[in-house]
């Protein structure tokens, strides 16, 4: 009972320090406001200390004019001010409104303002109340905020913001426009087991989840569906979101949709692909024979000759082997020449089958052929010969 008595003195005491005006001042303190007043009776009117802050002038100044305290609202706001005063004497109806104001040192403010009007024991309006706010700061971070939606809502980029779980929460129209999803379809859904589908990488997709399970950020490709099963890629950059006390409140992610890119890379892909093997195609061709497939008679001379220098100067053994076909001009007069181009064929595969990886095999032309066998002494040309000999008996 004491301590209660006590704590009632208390509270006594401190509420008798406190004076309404203590207690308004601070109210304007804390909300960066003051307020004003018009005696409607003799049209004066009265600024609090801190409405002439707001304008930047000093408290000491002289009471403003009503023209004078209009005169502070940017001129493309005054017209609208005076309106909506004048209204509110006419219907005696509280008003609210916000706009600029132009401080003595030039710097532009955005105020808003909340007012009514007292009304004398006959009904007439006397008084004009108001509070003063600067919302300048405000203002712009709600323009920000509002702008900033803007772009969400009309970039083409989709943006997804989930849960702590990965369900989504919140998409822009951009999401629905390329996965043909609505609102109502999505939300709750795990993107991946909405979008992925039998050709989605599972390598990415199981490095995606440990990022996500892990909480940190990460960036890769991925091959989505839409709702109708078409494959699109995008390039997404996915973010864990905190709130203000630090803790995880869920991820957000923006993907583009890069599918023309990659068909694009695919087709430069491919392209490259065709021009390599058609560059080694011709390679082939300017050095070998195009019928029997061995090496032509330009490439064996022009390899032959460095071949010849290697052995002169390192003393290496060398050997050449020269092969024709007897009577090859009946088989082309008797069978034709298909029949005598099918066996140059032949033997051009069984030439290459019977050389070493080092030899030089050739076509001369005709049905003279040539081969260059380096590191071989004459025995062991004639071993070649013999095996090469033998296999076309066989």
């Amino acid at each position: 009972m004491t301590i209660s008595a006590r704590t009632e003195t208390n509270k006594k005491q401190n509420n008798k320090m406190l004076t309404d005006s203590d207690i308004l001042k601070l109210s304007h303190e804390l909300t960066h406001s003051g307020h004003w007043y018009l005696d409607l009776r003799d049209n004066s009117v009265l600024w609090s200390e801190e409405v002439f802050q707001l304008h930047g002038r000093d408290p000491a100044d002289p009471q403003p004019t009503v023209e004078e305290a209009i005169s502070y609202y940017h001129p493309d706001d005054r017209e609208r001010v005076a309106g909506i005063v004048d209204k509110a004497i006419r219907s005696h109806e509280p008003f609210s409104f916000a706009a600029r104001i132009v401080r003595t040192d030039g710097l532009e403010r955005r105020v808003r303002t909340v007012g009514r009007v007292k009304l004398n024991d006959s009904g007439q309006p006397t008084w004009l109340f108001g509070v003063f706010r600067d919302i300048t700061e405000e203002w712009q971070q709600q323009n920000h905020q509002r702008r900033l939606g803007r772009v969400i809502e009309q970039t083409t980029e989709l943006i997804v913001m989930t849960d702590r779980e990965g369900r989504i929460e919140w998409a822009n129209p951009a999401f629905s426009n390329v996965t043909g999803y609505d609102a109502d379809e999505y939300q709750g859904q795990v993107p991946g087991a909405l979008l992925q589908g039998p050709d989605t990488d599972p390598e990415t997709i199981d490095w995606m989840h440990r990022k996500r399970a892990a909480g940190r950020p990460f960036n890769a490709e991925v091959l989505n569906y839409t709702r109708n099963r078409i494959p699109y890629w995008v390039r997404l950059a996915c973010h864990p979101d905190y709130d203000e006390d630090g803790e995880q409140v869920g991820f957000s992610a923006i993907q583009s949709d890069v599918t023309t890119e990659k068909d694009n890379l695919l087709q430069l892909e491919r392209e490259i692909q065709r021009r390599k093997a058609l560059e080694s195609k011709y390679r082939h061709l300017a050095n070998h024979d195009a019928l029997s497939g061995l090496f032509n008679r330009r490439y064996f001379f022009a390899q032959g000759e460095a071949e010849f220098r290697r052995c002169r100067r390192y003393s290496s053994p060398l050997s050449l082997l020269l092969l024709d076909f007897d009577q090859f001009k009946s088989i082309n007069d008797r069978l034709g020449h298909e029949a005598g181009d099918r066996v140059i064929e032949v033997f051009g595969q069984l030439f290459v089958k019977i050389m070493r990886e080092h030899d030089l095999p050739a076509r001369m032309g005709g049905e003279e052929f040539i081969a260059l066998l380096p590191e071989t002494p004459i025995e062991g040309a004639y071993v070649v010969a013999e095996r090469l000999r033998e296999a076309l008996q066989t």
